[in-house]
């Protein structure tokens, strides 16, 4: 399987990235290191977020429980807002320096792959906790019947 998210930043690269140069000197490249770090570190968690998407579905159904179900929707939304936080993180660190935001991370629509990824992944998860309820109703409470 190709790696989505790295073929998404390698067509998205920014002017000047690796080079040591920035548009501000020396805070404009730090600016632009920093981003680029971040920028990796968000490809690597977005990489753990569609290997759990696809070892979730290619789990057979028999060992879909409820508790694997709740662990693998726990593991997920820690996966997404670890995601989420850094996507704010760096947009605020493009926004101080205009020159940013010609960086790769701007010119991709990852957020938006991994948002649709993750929408469906959830869909899928409580489709498939909707299909286990249904299947085992609970047991209806026994009382013991006082002897005589």
């Amino acid at each position: 399987m190709p790696n989505i998210v790295a073929l998404k930043l390698s067509c998205a690269r920014s002017p000047g990235t690796g080079t040591g140069t920035g548009a501000g000197g020396d805070n404009g490249s730090l600016v632009l290191v920093a981003l680029d770090q971040l920028a990796l570190q968000q490809q690597i968690n977005a990489n753990f977020i569609f290997h759990a998407i696809s070892n979730y579905k290619k789990t057979p159904f028999e060992r879909k429980t409820l508790d694997f179900i709740a662990k693998k929707w726990l593991h997920l939304q820690l996966l997404w807002r670890e995601f989420r936080l850094r996507d704010k993180q760096i947009r605020r660190v493009g926004h101080k320096d205009s020159h940013c935001q010609e960086h790769g991370y701007f010119q991709q629509e990852l957020f938006e792959l991994v948002h649709d990824k993750y929408m469906a992944a959830r869909g899928c998860l409580s489709r498939d906790k909707r299909n286990l309820l249904a299947r085992d109703p609970p047991a209806p409470l026994v009382f013991a019947q006082p002897t005589k």
